[in-house]
């Protein structure tokens, strides 16, 4: 199917980008495997078929847009419809690209990912042979973190399980009392009140959150003893209930855990035991050479001499970079069937261990751009290499 004809370079990028896509069907039978996974309900209009979803997960990647402007192009621009596949009657909207398209797991993103990188190694674009291993931090869209915080929005969004739970039969079976106010009145009073007061207002917010949180122990009770008895309106949505409070709850206790230790005990929490977000839990506190504190994940990537990403890695927490050198290089290994035959990293990956692991697994030329103690002979067969 050809592309809808522009003259315009981005009409023969995507028309590159549409023949490749072709020549591997099998990423179609991928992306239905993940569409298809868990429990779908064969109703509604007919939605997006597998290619589609592909293809208009590219393009989002390819403007670098979000769901609500890449929902208005596939509504406006023929080329972009086309590329996509789209049916003449098909307008998805915001939500259905952002449903469908986070269904896409992380495994079907790499086997794609990695059949590239054999395309590109046939048509001699990069064969992998000489990369560069570095680390970055890609940060979490949340503010800085701060307890009093934490807990105001544990205390609101208990709030909005319990107001949700009230609309689960027909009649309320419990009542409840909205501590907003007061929550965001004692948060704000901790950051600018003294350290003695303070004491007090955390003191206070504590109070309100344990008291919310049985609250929404005791309607998890209410609840279920309802559902037993046939009184809740619709099971499914008593079950997605449900499932909020369960994620919820824990991530609660450690923050009133952490509040406890840091505000009353003056312990230094462990950063992998914090909470930073009730909103994205999973992320992660990266502090570099002691330098300023990032919220996010630390990634490991791998670029080869075309400057092509061969490889990147999500890590969990913050490991040393020296332990990910060789473990990255082992990838390399499974991507290409051989390791590089010349690799390059910044100090954080130099040691004498790595050196010698590289070099026995058959790497030629190992070269960092802080010596740690090695001498450039060591690391490489010519000196040029490190210049």
């Amino acid at each position: 199917m050809e592309l809808h004809y522009v003259p315009h370079e981005i009409c023969s990028q995507l028309s590159g980008i549409s023949q490749w896509l072709d020549a591997h069907p099998q990423f179609n039978d991928w992306i239905y495997e993940d569409l298809s996974s868990g429990d779908k309900q064969n109703t509604g209009r007919n939605g997006l078929s597998a290619e589609s979803v592909l293809r208009a997960a590219l393009l989002k990647q390819y403007l670098n847009c979000d769901y609500d402007y890449l929902s208005f192009v596939l509504m406006d621009s023929m080329l972009f419809r086309d590329f996509c596949r789209l049916e003449p009657n098909q307008r998805p909207s915001r939500s259905s690209l952002h449903g469908l398209i986070s269904l896409l797991t992380a495994f079907t993103w790499e086997r794609i990912n990695n059949c590239q990188l054999m395309t590109t190694k046939d048509q001699g674009i990069e064969k992998g042979r000489t990369v560069a291993i570095d680390s970055t931090v890609t940060e979490s869209d949340i503010k800085p973190p701060c307890d009093s915080d934490l807990l105001a929005s544990s205390v609101k969004e208990i709030c909005r399980l319990l107001e949700r739970g009230q609309t689960l039969t027909a009649t309320p079976l419990y009542e409840y009392t909205h501590h907003n106010r007061a929550v965001k009145d004692a948060a704000r009073k901790c950051i600018y009140a003294g350290k003695e007061e303070r004491h007090q207002h955390y003191k206070k917010l504590l109070q309100l959150t344990r008291k919310s949180r049985k609250v929404l122990i005791e309607a998890t009770v209410t609840l279920a003893n309802a559902r037993q008895q046939g009184q809740c309106l619709l099971a499914d949505d008593a079950d997605k209930w449900q499932a909020d409070v369960d994620h919820l709850l824990p991530l609660v206790d450690a923050i009133v855990s952490q509040t406890e230790r840091r505000v009353f005990k003056g312990e230094k929490v462990p950063a992998q035991e914090k909470v930073v977000s009730l909103y994205e839990p999973h992320t992660d506190i990266i502090v570099k050479d002691r330098r300023q504190v990032q919220y996010g994940h630390k990634l490991n990537l791998v670029q080869g001499k075309s400057r092509l990403i061969l490889d990147l890695v999500i890590e969990e927490g913050n490991p040393a970079d020296s332990d990910q050198f060789i473990p990255m290089m082992e990838r390399q290994k499974e991507i290409y069937g051989r390791v590089p035959r010349q690799t390059s990293g910044d100090g954080g990956y130099a040691c004498r261990a790595n050196l010698e692991k590289a070099k026995a697994m058959g790497i030629s030329d190992v070269a960092f751009n802080k010596k740690r103690g090695l001498e450039v002979e060591e690391m490489t067969k010519r000196k040029s290499v490190c210049v």
